[in-house]
């Protein structure tokens, strides 16, 4: 939890970071989902500008703490509505 939180702040430091969100699953608590949210013109740009040393350090730590291959998507926005 510590490590996600310090990527978080890291990323939270980026020109083209917009928010970051981490879940944990109300049925299994060693589920979690980090949710990210980027101003990259394409995912290739994403994946570039993502190589970055904590980025790395933080990756090199994850094969340790996962209980299956994580699973990154890549979605479309299609709107959102907060109150």
């Amino acid at each position: 939890m510590a490590a996600c939180k310090e990527l978080a702040e890291q990323m939270s430091r980026e020109p083209s970071f917009q928010s970051c969100y981490l879940h944990e699953d109300a049925g299994q608590p060693n589920l979690f989902t980090l949710y990210e949210r980027w101003r990259e013109p394409s995912v290739e740009a994403f994946l570039q500008n993502q190589d970055k040393p904590y980025r790395r350090e933080y990756d090199s730590k994850l094969p340790q703490w996962l209980e299956s291959p994580r699973q990154a998507q890549v979605l479309k926005d299609l709107g959102q509505w907060i109150r």
